[in-house]
C-alpha cells in the first residue's frame, strides 16, 4: 500500500506514521471529540515514492506495496505461450513497417499516435483512429494557411479544446474533422494528443527517432511514475509508446519499458474483477510489480521482456476470446480495407503498401 508520512508529534520527538485512511479516520474521530487534526498536526509531510524500478518482486512483495501474485500462475507456462509466439516480434516488426514506409519523422509520428489511441480500442480501430488523425494533421500543416490556426488550437488546455471542437470552432481543421467522428470518449485522448503535437510544432514537424524518444522518456522517475510535466501520459500509454518507437530502448537505471494492460492484469490475477484491474494499474508500485514479473518471465524463456509481454498478451486474448480473434497489424489493416471495400490483394504490389494504407483509410470520410 502506498503511504504518506504523517508526523504527530507528541512530547516534541515522536513519531507515527499513518496510512491515509488511518488519518482519515483519525480526524473523524477528533472531529465527534470536538477536535481538529490540523490542531495536532505540523508539517505534513507525503513520503517520497520508493524507487520501485529498483526493487526485484520479493522485495515489493516483502514491502507490503503490492499483492503478490500466486506463484501457481506462473508455473507450467509452456503449453500457454505457444499461443501467444506468432506475435513475440510485434513491435519490432510495427516499428520497421512504419519507419519503413512513412520515413523517420512521420512513421515517429503514427507510432505515436497509435500509441495514444490504443486504450480502450482493438486494433483495427485504434489503426482507423492513428491513420485518420495522422493524415488530418498531415494536411493541416501541410497548408501554409492553416498552420497557424493549427499552433493556435495546439496552445489551447485539452479541456478548453475539447469545449470549441464540441462547439464546432475547428471544424475547417483536418486533424479534427477527420478524428471526431471516430473517437469516443475524446477528452480521455487530447491530453496526449495535444502535448505531442506541440512537442511536433516545437521540433519544426519533425521528428527524429532519437530525439522524440529522449524527449518523452526523461519524465520517468525510478519510482516507475511520470513527472508532471510529461509528454505521455499514463505508465501503460507512455510504455507503449516507446515500446513502439524503439523496441530495444533501455533507461540509464537499467529499466526497461514493458507495457502492461488489464490483458496482462488478468494473467497475473486471473481471478480479479475488471473494474479491480483498472484500479490495480494506476497504482504505480502494481504497475512496476507486474512488469518486473515480465521481465523475469522473459529471460527465464530467453525472450526480450517486450516480447514476452506481447506472446503473454495475444495467448491471454486467444485463450478468452478465441484462436481466431484479431491480433495482427495486418489483420487489423484488412478489417479496415473490407470496411472501405477496397481488395488488400489489389494494393500488395503497391511500393508504398503502408504509407498507401494510411493513406487510404485516413482519407476524410
Amino acid at each position: 500500500m502506498i503511504k504518506l508520512t504523517d508526523i504527530l508529534k507528541e512530547g516534541g520527538d515522536k513519531k507515527f506514521r499513518l496510512s491515509k485512511s488511518q488519518y482519515s479516520a483519525l480526524g473523524d474521530i477528533l472531529s465527534k471529540m470536538g477536535g481538529d487534526i490540523d490542531d495536532i498536526t505540523e508539517n505534513l509531510e507525503e513520503a517520497p515514492k520508493p524507487d520501485f524500478t529498483t526493487m526485484s518482486p520479493d522485495e515489493l512483495e516483502k514491502s507490503g506495496f503490492v499483492i503478490a501474485v500466486d506463484k501457481g500462475v506462473l508455473d507450467n507456462l509452456e503449453g500457454f505461450l505457444e499461443a501467444g509466439l506468432e506475435a513475440k516480434g510485434w513491435y519490432e516488426d510495427m516499428n520497421k513497417k512504419m519507419l519503413d514506409a512513412l520515413g523517420e519523422s512521420d512513421g515517429c509520428l503514427f507510432l505515436i499516435l497509435m500509441a495514444i489511441f490504443s486504450p480502450q480500442n482493438k486494433l483495427a480501430q485504434n489503426f482507423l483512429l492513428a491513420a485518420r488523425c495522422f493524415e488530418g494533421i498531415k494536411a493541416d500543416i501541410s497548408n501554409p494557411e492553416k498552420v497557424e490556426r493549427f499552433n493556435t488550437m495546439i496552445s489551447l488546455e485539452p479541456n478548453e479544446l475539447y469545449k470549441k471542437i464540441k462547439a464546432g470552432e475547428f471544424r475547417d481543421m483536418e486533424t479534427i474533422e477527420r478524428m471526431v467522428k471516430n473517437v469516443r470518449n475524446l477528452p480521455s485522448y487530447l491530453s496526449n494528443l495535444v502535448r505531442t503535437l506541440r512537442l511536433y510544432s516545437n521540433k519544426g514537424f519533425r521528428f527524429t527517432k532519437s530525439d522524440v524518444v529522449n524527449e518523452i522518456a526523461k519524465h520517468f522517475t525510478p519510482s516507475g511514475a511520470l513527472t508532471g510535466q510529461t509528454v505521455i501520459s499514463a505508465e501503460k500509454v507512455f510504455s507503449f509508446t516507446l515500446n513502439l518507437l524503439d523496441p530495444n530502448y533501455e533507461f540509464e537505471g537499467g529499466w526497461l519499458p514493458v507495457t502492461m494492460d488489464t490483458w496482462m492484469a488478468s494473467f497475473f490475477y486471473p481471478e480479479m474483477s475488471k473494474a479491480d484491474k483498472s484500479k490495480f494499474l494506476s497504482k504505480t508500485a502494481n504497475y512496476v510489480y507486474i512488469a518486473k514479473l515480465t521481465q523475469q518471465l522473459a529471460a527465464k524463456f530467453g525472450m526480450k521482456p517486450l516480447e514476452m509481454q506481447a506472446v503473454i498478451w495475444v495467448a491471454m486474448i486467444k485463450k478468452k476470446q478465441g484462436a481466431n480473434y484479431d491480433v495482427t497489424f495486418d489483420n487489423a489493416i484488412k478489417k479496415n480495407l473490407d470496411k472501405l471495400k477496397v481488395k488488400i490483394d489489389e494494393m500488395k504490389d503497391i511500393k508504398s503498401f503502408y504509407q498507401k494504407v494510411i493513406s487510404v483509410v485516413g482519407a476524410k470520410a
